[in-house]
């Protein structure tokens, strides 16, 4: 096989892959998109099968850890959690509709940075659609905060989102370095976010909603002594999630304790049974494989060399670079989705053997820059999608137009406060 041809046939199996996950023609998942993409490019010979092993092999701690937290969601879920908080967050607006906007943006800002975006965009959305459909406020704003805060708020914690336990792993960087290198970054983000938001949409936000149509947030629980326990539980796993560093266990060693510990609380408790793994995403699994291969690929083509000489000569922790990275990552973002542009952005990082403001950085332009379309995210389809089906579309057009406003202000927010970090540590 030629050079021409080689590059050719694997760009060409990339570009199909992803728009079969992006358009998802006869409604086929997204795995059957990447897992097909992969295995052309295994057939082929594009990819051997002990690079494919390689890469998946190297990727294993994230996807023990994503099962971990996918199992920690559906059992939390059970145990009525999610509904009770946001009936909570209405009833701490007090009838005031703005508060109210403000408290599910708060209440998206906690489950993604505690549980992952996913969750916030599989199980808030259609919470949240449905109390402010009960409510009779206008649904268009709360679909946004919903698509913007689960990427705009996944900056924190390396469990917030799949591209930050990439770069983990990848990188080796410790949990409580990651949180404390990226909190100032998170606030300025979600404060940028949010006052655009209130701006943008203070036309559409009444003043007050009744209170009344609400119900008691303990009437939603299924079983209080279930409830209790898996709150605290999810406590003790974030706690934990600090301390393995100091015991040298991988943090998806503390997901799965809690979630045995919430299985055998379940059982006692009878309020889990087998039928609660059918709410677990398994075709996440597939799908991310299907991807590691896939960009395993493109890595091949060696296309990346121009990025990497530009890193290794722009002098890393001057705000050009580091506003510079963010923006090509987030522009990447929007263009390949997100995942595939974290694990191109991974592989040219090593190669140029960027320093941690441009490796924090590019991770500022995965999270936050999908926001500008569609299908920069995996979540923001997901929210969309689920919006779609309860009768509020958003179309392709109105969210650029948003996300134009909103995205490259708080990309920016974010960077410079990350930049000030470093320049503050030196």
């Amino acid at each position: 096989m030629t050079e021409t041809l080689r590059v050719a046939l694997t760009l060409l199996v990339f570009t199909a892959a992803l728009g079969g996950v992006l358009i998802r023609p006869r409604g086929w998942n997204e795995a059957w998109w990447t897992m097909g993409g992969a295995g052309v490019l295994l057939v082929t010979g594009l990819v051997s099968p002990g690079a494919a092993w390689g890469v998946i092999w190297a990727g294993k701690d994230v996807l023990l850890f994503l099962l971990a937290l996918l199992l920690l969601s559906a059992l939390l879920e059970k145990s009525g959690f999610f509904e009770w908080a946001a009936i909570c967050a209405a009833q701490a607006a007090k009838g005031d509709a703005r508060r109210l906007f403000r408290n599910v943006f708060l209440l998206g800002t906690v489950i993604t940075a505690a549980l992952s975006l996913d969750t916030t965009a599989v199980i808030l959305t259609p919470l949240t659609l449905a109390f402010v459909t009960r409510l009779k406020v206008p649904a268009r704003p709360y679909v946004f905060a919903c698509a913007f805060v689960a990427n705009t708020a996944s900056l924190l914690l390396p469990v917030s989102n799949l591209t930050n336990l990439l770069f983990t792993e990848a990188f080796h960087l410790p949990f409580s370095g990651f949180v404390a290198r990226m909190a100032l970054p998170q606030i300025a983000a979600l404060v940028v976010n949010y006052a655009c938001f209130r701006f943008l949409f203070r036309a559409q936000l009444p003043e007050r909603f009744d209170l009344a149509a609400l119900p008691e947030p303990l009437s939603v629980v299924p079983h209080r002594r279930y409830f209790a326990g898996a709150i605290v539980i999810l406590v003790l796993v974030l706690l934990g999630y600090f301390a393995a560093p100091f015991v040298h266990l991988p943090p998806y060693t503390i997901g799965f304790a809690g979630c045995v510990l919430m299985v055998f609380w379940g059982l006692h408790t009878r309020q889990v049974e087998a039928g609660v793994l059918r709410e677990v995403a398994w075709s996440l699994f597939p799908f991310v494989i299907g991807l590691f291969v896939l960009v395993r690929g493109v890595e091949n083509l060696g296309m990346g060399g121009s990025a990497v000489h530009w890193l290794e000569t722009s002098g890393g922790n001057n705000l050009t670079a580091i506003l510079a990275t963010a923006g090509g990552a987030g522009l990447a973002s929007n263009i390949v989705n997100n995942i595939p542009a974290a694990l191109l952005a991974q592989g040219v990082l090593k190669t140029a053997h960027a320093g941690p403001p441009l490796v924090y950085s590019a991770l500022l332009g995965t999270n936050i820059g999908p926001n500008l379309t569609l299908f920069g995210s995996l979540a923001t389809m997901l929210v969309l999608t689920t919006a779609r089906k309860k009768g509020e579309e958003i179309r392709g057009l109105d969210f650029f137009k948003v996300g134009m406003v909103v995205t490259p202000l708080t990309l920016l927010a974010a960077a410079v406060t990350l930049w000030l970090t470093f320049l503050v540590k030196h």
